[in-house]
């Protein structure tokens, strides 16, 4: 339906626009991802919470005040690893590249990601201390790594866009961080769902065993 995705594009358009409201102070880059992290993980499950630009602003900015902290924290752990990396890349070049650097750098950007890949919503959803959040972010990737890696293949050409928007005034900033973070928020829902709802999947295997079962004489 053109009218529901046209809905939708404006939705991510007024996020996107409080999520650059909550950067402006630097520091805050990080709180304001995890509280559009907050909306977007709501408008993926279609949360009738999110629908309105009102709803959407009141979810944004409670989020924001709540994950103050942790939103900062995983700011400055983003930028020291990334950071580092670079430092890296630059030693690497200026000693001259090889394939065994090449490879390290590859798997150090690698590990980089996968810690820094599902702890923004992951603040977004659940309260726990930040060891522990960089801790489920690794291992939710690892879990569910299919998934993990066609969604970061899709943030990556996303990112690239972006990027490519800077010939047209960074243009692209006025919506694709936003679809960035609802992109990861489709994967992540369904992943925090089945999380959070074992039951069903564990009663359906019971089930199953209990069909397999032959009765006894």
């Amino acid at each position: 339906n053109i009218m529901d995705i046209i809905k939708k594009l404006l939705r991510l358009f007024w996020i996107n626009i409080l999520w650059i409201i909550g950067c402006i102070p630097v520091i805050t880059i990080g709180v304001s991802t995890c509280a559009a992290y907050a909306v977007t993980l709501r408008l993926a499950d279609d949360d009738e919470e999110v629908q309105s630009f009102g709803g959407i602003a009141r979810r944004f900015f409670k989020a924001y005040k709540q994950d103050l902290l942790q939103g900062i924290l995983i700011l400055i752990f983003t930028v020291v690893t990334f950071g580092l990396g670079g430092y890296f890349i630059y030693l690497a070049w200026d000693s001259g590249l090889n394939i065994i650097k090449i490879g390290l750098l590859a798997g150090y950007f690698l590990v980089v990601l996968v810690f820094n890949f599902y702890s923004y919503p992951l603040i977004a959803r659940y309260s726990n201390s930040f060891a522990n959040t960089l801790r489920n972010s690794v291992a939710l990737f690892a879990q569910y790594a299919n998934s993990s890696l066609k969604t970061l293949g899709i943030v990556i050409a996303e990112l690239v866009i972006l990027y490519l928007t800077r010939y047209a005034f960074f243009a692209g900033f006025v919506i694709l961080p936003a679809v960035i973070f609802y992109t990861v928020s489709l994967t992540v829902k369904d992943i925090f769902v089945r999380l959070e709802n074992p039951a069903p999947v564990e009663e359906e295997n019971t089930e199953s065993e209990n069909e397999g079962d032959e009765p006894s004489e």
